[in-house]
Order: structure tokens, then C-alpha cells, then sequence
């Protein structure tokens, strides 16, 4: 299939307007990528016919049946023959013992890098920068099959000048190098030289901002950034919340609140990205959609009403990663009317569903395998 909507729609600008001709665009990508699914994929195809669903017969993006994100830790889901999958993502395990998994083609796996560094390169500047990454040195190489850490980390470094990393493993775990972070931090700091600190959200927090607290280690580190990603629930047992982490990073590493920057993602739709932007609101890139549903009956929530975060986007074509239910709670907080001036759709992630399974899970779950 050409995916012309598709190609035509990468090339907008990152957070475009909800009246603007990119998001006609996304609508007409939409329908392209809805249908080759509905084609290419026998257990979506079953759940649209369950549904009632017509791909080429829809008014609206909440009437696109969606997948929960356990579906992924099953059997693999294709819209494509086996023998094109190019690389296999996988998540870290649950609590199940069970990751998801996702297959990739080339001309996926190209969109997503794609759409992950217009997002990064719209947050962050154009300017190649040293990385510190707060990670293990194996994090940074190169496999087939690689874990969604290991490959998040990966997708960042096009932006990097040089790249170190400061974790080290030990007989009792993780263990934060002190000398080498401060060596590059203080050479940083003496030399005006703007650096990424990049880590996961738990590792930068519990392993180098909290060390360095006790430590009583602080750097002036002007107008570097922060950029971390992944769950806050390990934190959030610790009672640690986003704006404690952002201005204990903020005195650490001497640097401007509106630069500590969180990305939130998920390996099910591995390549979408969702930045804070100064104003701490998340931003939906022109690619994609945000709806928020009711725990209960799944309905659409209007703005600033809990639930359930879906997300929809075209770009994933190698399997039905294009609309996306998730067990994260949150809230739609505005359309076009950011203060940073970046147009479109903004949320909050607010925390976890109570129940791992989603209702209505059941009902998908027996339609892929019946």
C-alpha cells in the first residue's frame, strides 16, 4: 500500500492546529492505515466485523476500534508477512512475568525514528549536544532484538555529539559512577558547553539526583536539559511526585525548570512520544490523537474528566499499533490554547488504572483467538 496521506502528513509541522490541513491529513492517514489492517490483519479484521466496523465508512476517530495494550504480551499481531518483520521490540516484563512485543518492518521502523526525532529535535533545538546518559554502556549498542529501554536510549543518540554513559553494575544492582558524572559535568560546567542528561525516570531520580541531594553536590549547568522517560510508579511508592523531581533535578544540575523535560510513551506505539512542554502540559504531535475514556463504560470523556488515555496513530503499518487503549488514567487539558504557543492537543497523565485488565479486554482477547 502507498500510505500517501501518511508520507504527505510526516512532513507537517510537529504540533499543528486541530484546524489545520495537517489534521485533515491525519483523518485521510487514518483511513489508510485502518484499512490496510482491516486487510492485512485477520484477528483486527474479526474484531471490526464484531464491532460493526467499516474502514471506509467512519465519521469520527472514536468510533476506531481499539486494542488494549495486554493484547501485545500474547501471540504477535501482523499486517504483514513474517519474513519482512526487521526488528522485534520488546517491554519490560510485568508483574505477569509477560512483555509486550511489537514486529517492525523497515518502512515502520523508519517512521518511527522519523517522527521521533521531529518531536525530540522540536523540544530540544537542532544543536548536537554531549549526552550523559544514566544508563549501562551495552544500552547504547546495536541488535536485532533489543528491549524498549535499550532501544528509547538508542532513538535519542542522532541527536548527540558524543555520548557517555555513568551506570555501572554491580553484585547489588545499579551503581551511579560519581567521578565520571562529575568530571563530564564539571568540564560541562567550566566551559559553558550546554549537555543532555538523559535517564529513565526511577534511575534519574533514585540513582543521580538523590545521591547527588546527599551528597550535597550542585552544578551551573545554564541552559542544558534533562529529558527523562518511562513509569512513575516505582516514585511514586517512594512518594515522589513530578514537581519534586523537577525542582530537586532543577537545584542539582543548576538548570531551568522549563528544561527538565519528561517524555511519555509506550512500546505498544514505540516511536510516539509525548513531551512536557514549559507550561508541564503534554503535547500531541500532529500524527496522532489522544481520547479519554470512562474506566466504566468506555464512553469519550470531555476536557478535564479522568479516564482512560487512548491513543491513535497511522504510522505503525507492521502490525495494529494504530489505535491504542491503554491502563494509564488521565485528562484531556485543552485544544489550541497552550500558553507555551505549540498548537493542538494537551493531557496530563495522571497515574495507573486501579484493575490491570481493562473492561472489555475479555472480549478482545477471545475474538483473537476464537
Amino acid at each position: 500500500m502507498e500510505f500517501k496521506a501518511l508520507n504527505e502528513l510526516l512532513q507537517s509541522e510537529v504540533f499543528g492546529s486541530q484546524k489545520s490541513a495537517a489534521h485533515n491529513l491525519f483523518i485521510q492517514a487514518m483511513e489508510e492505515t485502518v484499512t490496510h489492517h482491516f486487510e492485512n490483519c485477520e484477528p483486527y479484521r474479526r474484531l471490526c466485523n464484531k464491532r460493526g466496523f467499516d474502514p471506509r465508512q467512519w465519521q469520527s476517530t472514536e468510533q476506531i476500534p481499539y486494542l488494549p495494550t495486554a493484547i501485545f504480551k500474547d501471540a504477535p499481531l501482523l499486517s504483514i508477512p513474517a519474513e519482512e518483520v526487521f526488528r522485534i521490540i520488546s517491554s519490560s516484563a510485568t508483574t505477569t512475568g509477560r512483555p509486550s512485543r511489537v514486529s517492525l518492518d523497515k518502512a515502520t521502523s523508519r517512521r518511527q525514528s522519523k517522527c521521533f526525532n521531529k518531536v525530540v529535535l522540536e523540544r530540544l533545538g537542532n544543536k548536537k549536544r554531549k549526552f550523559i546518559v544514566l544508563d549501562l554502556p551495552e544500552t547504547v549498542g546495536r541488535s536485532t532484538k533489543v528491549s524498549a529501554r535499550a532501544s528509547t536510549i538508542r532513538s535519542l543518540l542522532f541527536g548527540a555529539s558524543s555520548t557517555d554513559t555513568v551506570i555501572e553494575e554491580s553484585s547489588d544492582g545499579l551503581l551511579l559512577n560519581k567521578a565520571k558524572l562529575n568530571d563530564l559535568l564539571s568540564t560541562a560546567e567550566k566551559s559553558g558547553e550546554e549537555v543532555v542528561i538523559f535517564g529513565f525516570t526511577y534511575i534519574l531520580y533514585h540513582y543521580v539526583v538523590k545521591k547527588l541531594l546527599d551528597s550535597g553536590v550542585n552544578f551551573s549547568l545554564a541552559d542544558s536539559k534533562i529529558i527523562h522517560i518511562g513509569g512513575w510508579k516505582k516514585l511514586e511508592s517512594e512518594k515522589v511526585s513530578p514537581e519534586q523531581l523537577i525542582n530537586e533535578s532543577s537545584k542539582v544540575f543548576g538548570i531551568k525548570k522549563g528544561n527538565v523535560v519528561d517524555f511519555y510513551g509506550f512500546t505498544e506505539q514505540s516511536g510516539m512520544v509525548y513531551p512536557t512542554c514549559e507550561e508541564g502540559l503534554r503535547h500531541v504531535p500532529s500524527w496522532g490523537d489522544v481520547i479519554i475514556r470512562d474506566q466504566m463504560t468506555l464512553e469519550p470523556l470531555p476536557k478535564n474528566k479522568e479516564g482512560l488515555l487512548q491513543f491513535l496513530t497511522p504510522i505503525q503499518t507492521s502490525y495494529p499499533g494504530h489505535s491504542i487503549l491503554t491502563e494509564d488514567l488521565g485528562i484531556l487539558t485543552g485544544i489550541d490554547d497552550c500558553k507555551c504557543g505549540r498548537k493542538g492537543k494537551t493531557f496530563k497523565v495522571i497515574g495507573r488504572a486501579a484493575k490491570a485488565e481493562i473492561r472489555g479486554c475479555g472480549d478482545i482477547m477471545a475474538e483473537k483467538f476464537a
